[in-house]
């Protein structure tokens, strides 16, 4: 698990956060990992946390320009008033519920990919690898990696509209 989290550190910080921003991302995504039952030894763990770091990663960088945004747009004399009548930040009870179940079945259509084109695509979405790296981790050609990734796109587009 240290590898794990050191490796999801590092993917953080080539994205542009600082050590204590990224272990923060980092804590939340384990957090949000063990909460919807998900366990480190599935075949999907590994993607499933690296997946949930990205999101994090993105609602950080949201929350981040929304905030330069206001704080841009307020003046002085305005401050005590915004913050007082400003919306809550935390997305609704249902649109959490709504994520955790997408979250769900993309995993699950992930697991029911084929071994070779689960492969590619778990090595070009998550580990960034490009068409030539993923041909030679996997002894295939870059023409086959590329039917690999069409076809996972293709099934987990089909799961989705299910």
């Amino acid at each position: 698990m240290r590898g794990l989290r050191a490796e999801l550190v590092t993917f953080l910080q080539r994205r542009g956060q600082s050590l204590e921003d990224a272990e923060d991302i980092v804590q939340e995504t384990f957090a949000r990992f063990h909460r919807a039952g998900h366990a480190l030894d599935q075949a999907d763990g590994r993607p499933l946390l690296f997946a949930i770091a990205k999101n994090l990663l993105k609602d950080h960088w949201k929350q981040s320009n929304r905030e330069r945004a206001r704080t841009l747009q307020l003046d002085a004399d305005d401050t005590t008033s915004a913050w007082e009548n400003a919306p809550s930040e935390d997305p609704a009870a249902d649109r959490r519920s709504i994520a955790r179940q997408d979250l769900a079945g993309i995993a699950a259509a992930i697991r029911e990919l084929p071994p070779r084109c689960r492969d590619a695509f778990l090595l070009h979405r998550f580990e960034d690898l490009s068409y030539r790296q993923i041909a030679e981790r996997l002894g295939v050609s870059v023409s086959m990696v590329e039917k690999h990734l069409a076809e996972a796109l293709r099934r987990l587009k089909a799961a989705r509209e299910t």
